[in-house]
């Protein structure tokens, strides 16, 4: 970590962690704090190892100027997957996030999205800007555009070069065995700072890895996702892009991006915020150095300190 910095400190207040039935979906969130509303999106799909373990860096420090929530979302963490294989969509994560929403009362919300969390936060801006406060949009590979300057497939070669090959599969957690040592294979390659990559942190996500639930959610999606995941999220993708370029966003909009992000390359933040800002009358980008793919983990300081200014500013 960075010179000067104090030894990390990581955990979760397990007073603070909760369940809601949302719609038959027993569903796991943290809540912590008062102020303006703060809810934070993990990146991931249903049955990979992402989930509101990753903002544990951040929570306590944000609970000292928001009221904030994290949300495990549909099929991660200690969430339910869905009932039907038909469920396995990115339709029914969207559902699910809206019916969580109004189920705790939420209203002029500051949504932040990590990576494919920050697909689901921008569609959400899109279908209801009633509901928001400000936007923030994370690392997100799986909504922004190719950059024609840095063209998606040579950053993807470059990546293979210098990584081992079993780097994509432990990206969305559905490829290998899950112990201790895979499970932490995946957060390591992302990390600018490995010692974010705490044995508490590894730890959590080994915990809810074992459930029945998720394993059994993880393998459907291994088999569904070429047919039905992938092809869907290509589509949403598509046509949140098209909105965006068309009509922007109702709310005040901050993209923020690791620098040293390798998974989702900075290239291609600066493309989406060119493509946000175009019609979004408020709408910033910060690129924090010595970040990588969960620049929050990288850099808490750094990042609850951007929150506070643009969200409450």
């Amino acid at each position: 970590m960075p010179i000067g910095r104090p030894p990390i400190t990581d955990g979760l207040d397990k007073s603070k962690l909760h369940f809601v039935n949302i719609d038959g979906i027993r569903t796991r969130y943290y809540e912590d704090g008062s102020g303006e509303t703060l809810l934070l999106l993990c990146g991931g799909s249903i049955g990979s190892q992402y989930s509101l373990d990753g903002w544990s860096l951040n929570l306590s420090g944000l609970a000292k100027d928001f009221h904030v929530y994290a949300l495990d979302r549909l099929g991660q963490g200690f969430t339910d997957p869905p009932a039907r294989e038909t469920d396995y969509t990115f339709e029914a994560g969207y559902g699910h996030a809206i019916a969580f929403m109004k189920a705790l009362g939420m209203s002029r919300v500051n949504l932040v999205g990590h990576s494919s969390g920050a697909v689901l936060a921008a569609w959400i801006a899109l279908e209801h800007p009633d509901l928001l406060k400000k936007l923030v949009l994370v690392d997100s590979a799986t909504l922004s555009p190719e950059n024609p300057v840095f063209p998606v497939m040579d950053l993807v070669q470059k990546w293979n070069e210098d990584v081992p090959t079993w780097f994509y599969g432990f990206l969305s957690g559905f490829h290998g065995p899950f112990t201790r040592e895979t499970i932490r294979l995946e957060p390591d390659a992302q990390a600018f700072y490995k010692e974010q990559v705490t044995d508490n942190y590894v730890e959590r996500l080994w915990e809810f890895a074992r459930r029945p639930e998720h394993q059994a959610a993880r393998e459907r999606m291994l088999r569904l996702g070429k047919t039905l995941d992938n092809p869907n999220r290509r589509r949403i993708k598509i046509k949140a892009l098209r909105r965006l370029e068309e009509d922007g966003l109702k709310v005040p909009t901050l993209v923020v991006w690791g620098l040293n992000d390798r998974g989702a390359p900075f290239p291609l933040g600066l493309r989406l915020f060119e493509v946000i800002s175009l019609q979004t009358p408020r709408a910033e980008l910060h690129v924090i150095n010595g970040a990588g793919h969960n620049c929050y983990r990288d850099q808490p300081e750094a990042f609850n300190r951007i929150l506070k200014s643009f969200c409450l500013g």
